[in-house]
């Protein structure tokens, strides 16, 4: 597996376009169409946020890209062990205010994966590379 970026950004809402903006340089290396890039824009912005949301507010988060030939993997990680989820990722009714980051993560992905453990949680989403 080829690491292809990591960054060290606080925990912080200002610093989630940062991390969305480095994927999708990273997925248009990778010549990923512009939908997909959205889409992994999205699932990023959504990983992030809840790092943000239910992470230490005074920590760090790291991103990492990665491929392994056959996908992109991205890993948003934090101190701290959080919990893992408890049931399948369901979009919640419109009137919800929040509650749709992990179904949004699941359906704009192939994968998502959440690893706890070690004082860290990571998130680890992947996309099939674009056939060349």
């Amino acid at each position: 597996m080829t690491e292809l970026l990591r960054l060290r950004l606080p925990t912080d809402s200002a610093f989630v376009s940062v991390a969305r903006e480095a994927v999708v340089s990273v997925a248009r290396k990778l010549r990923f169409p512009e939908a997909e890039r959205e889409a992994l824009r999205l699932a990023v912005g959504e990983a992030c946020n809840n790092t943000v949301e239910h992470g230490d507010e005074r920590g760090m988060l790291t991103l990492r890209c990665l491929h392994d030939y056959e996908f992109l993997i991205v890993e948003v990680s934090n101190a701290g062990e959080g919990a893992l989820p408890s049931s399948p990722a369901a979009m919640p009714d419109a009137s919800a205010e929040g509650g749709r980051g992990r179904a949004l993560m699941e359906a704009l992905t192939d994968s998502v994966e959440y690893l706890v453990g070690e004082g860290e949680t990571t998130v680890r989403l992947k996309k099939r590379l674009p056939l060349s």
